[in-house]
């Protein structure tokens, strides 16, 4: 019985997350409210295999096979994040990554959201991976 109480809490947690951080996290600079949400999944070797697969399939279009921006979708005329530099525009914690990652990076972006294609535990392990691949960074 605890356990499930205690897995009703994350998915509302998580869900809550996900309505907080909505459009402030597209904003330059950051987000306050999606600063402080922690990464609920632990970045282990599944987390990175999965966010590595998941990366692969979603974001490597635009943001290239090794997260430099240069994707063989990657538009012309805006290009993606060098997803290695330690240039994020919209924050650089998990929690600003993983609501640009849900919501898209804003209404002036060509990267649209993934909310409703991915699962928030999916999402989590991408930010995972992306951690793996790019700058270190305290989290």
């Amino acid at each position: 019985m605890t356990n499930l109480w205690t897995a009703t809490l994350i998915v509302f947690a998580l869900a809550s997350v996900s309505l907080d951080t909505g459009l402030n996290a597209q904003r330059r600079g950051g987000d306050p409210k999606a600063a402080a949400v922690k990464n609920p999944v632990e970045s282990n070797a599944a987390s990175l295999t999965t966010g590595r697969q998941l990366y692969l399939k979603n974001c490597r279009h635009c943001h290239g096979t090794k997260g430099l921006g240069d994707g063989p979708l990657a538009p012309r005329d805006i290009r993606p994040a060098n997803l290695t530099d330690a240039m994020w525009d919209h924050g650089s914690t998990d929690g600003e990554i993983f609501a640009v990652i849900a919501n898209g990076a804003g209404p002036d972006s060509q990267m649209k959201g993934s909310k409703g294609t991915l699962t928030d535990p999916q999402i989590w392990s991408i930010v995972n991976y992306i951690r793996a691949i790019g700058p270190p960074v305290s989290r």
